[in-house]
């Protein structure tokens, strides 16, 4: 069809700004209208003293709906391709 869009051939070049790794156990999700934040932390730190834990947020992300669907669906074939790559454990 005359109409169909043909793919493009755009070179991209990959650049890292900031390549320091962080752990992250616990993600904080939060959206508002336009956009949805992603806060990551390492995990719960508990006061004895106080008795109040603490959630110490290291990274935040933005990003608008539409990327975090992306995200989304990216995540869910990492995790099927990784379920067909399990060996199966035989029952006894």
């Amino acid at each position: 069809m005359p109409n169909d869009p043909k793919p493009s051939n755009v070179k991209l070049q990959v650049k890292y700004e900031d390549m320091t790794a962080r752990y992250a156990n616990q993600i904080v999700l939060t959206t508002g209208q336009e956009e949805v934040y992603l806060d990551f932390s390492s995990g719960i730190i508990p006061d004895q003293g106080s008795g109040v834990s603490v959630l110490p947020i290291h990274t935040r992300i933005a990003m608008p709906h539409s990327a975090l669907k992306r995200f989304h669906d990216m995540l869910t074939q990492l995790f099927a391709r990784a379920q067909e790559a399990k060996p199966a454990i035989a029952k006894p």
